[in-house]
């Protein structure tokens, strides 16, 4: 990864005074769920969420550019899975007391929850243009959260000692244990109109687990999997040395 980060870079420097650059604004649509190994019995549902920021692309040659984006952008999806934990917070009533103490217990049941996440990404891509009109795009990018939320109910057995209690429709949040920072890889195919709008579709794939390594209910890596859908409205920023189109 940082190889590339470092081709990158040298590329930009070395080319830079013969390029076009140009920006613009994009927005859309991104679909998909986090990934890893399903337990038996489990479901999920992808999610839909929104996309939108800005981008930059410098045209190198004819056929070659670089750019480099930066939006909001929303990772959502839906699931229901048996659980089964030895380290689960629960909010008890010891008996013959009025207090309620949280205590660590252990769950047997299902879990109904979703992802509602939302990430600054920031990719560095290359752009190979086939044409005026038609590109593909590759490159790695990085991903901050901004917020996350992954909560739901569970209803099953709780076991606290030697007693055993049942719950319906328990607050689960796990929130705390998702990771701050993503990283992976991106590649699409995007169209650019006669009127400077640009449609692309783009896959992204994470290269580490959104959650922590100390998450107990995360068995390997779960990768954020994600398509987007986007249009964005280029407009040029200066103009160089290459025979690209003007925008």
């Amino acid at each position: 990864m940082k190889k590339i980060l470092i081709l990158f870079v040298l590329l930009f420097l070395f080319n830079v005074v013969d390029a076009q650059w140009s920006g613009g604004v994009k927005l859309g649509l991104t679909v998909g769920t986090p990934i890893g190994k399903v337990e038996e019995g489990a479901t999920g549902k992808l999610g839909l969420g929104a996309i939108g920021g800005l981008l930059t692309e410098y045209r190198l040659t004819d056929k070659w550019g670089v750019g480099l984006e930066a939006y909001y952008i929303q990772k959502k999806s839906a699931f229901t899975s048996p659980t089964d934990v030895d380290e689960y917070p629960y909010l008890y009533y010891p008996p013959g007391t009025d207090t309620m103490v949280w205590v660590t217990a252990r769950f047997e049941g299902m879990v109904d929850g979703s992802f509602n996440n939302h990430y600054l990404e920031i990719p560095l891509l290359a752009h190979y243009h086939f044409n005026d009109h038609l590109a593909a795009t590759f490159g790695p990018y990085f991903s901050y959260l901004l917020s996350g939320d992954i909560s739901g109910t569970s209803t099953g057995d709780v076991t606290i000692g030697l007693g055993v209690i049942e719950v319906e429709d328990e607050v689960f949040d796990e929130s705390q244990h998702l990771q701050k920072f993503d990283y992976g890889a991106a590649a699409g195919i995007r169209y650019q109109t006669e009127y400077k709008v640009v449609y692309e579709l783009r896959l992204t794939t994470g290269l580490r687990s959104v959650f922590k390594e100390t998450y107990p209910l995360a068995d390997g890596t779960v990768r954020n999997i994600y398509l987007q859908l986007t249009a964005a409205y280029k407009f040029a920023l200066s103009e160089g040395g290459c025979e690209c189109p003007k925008w």
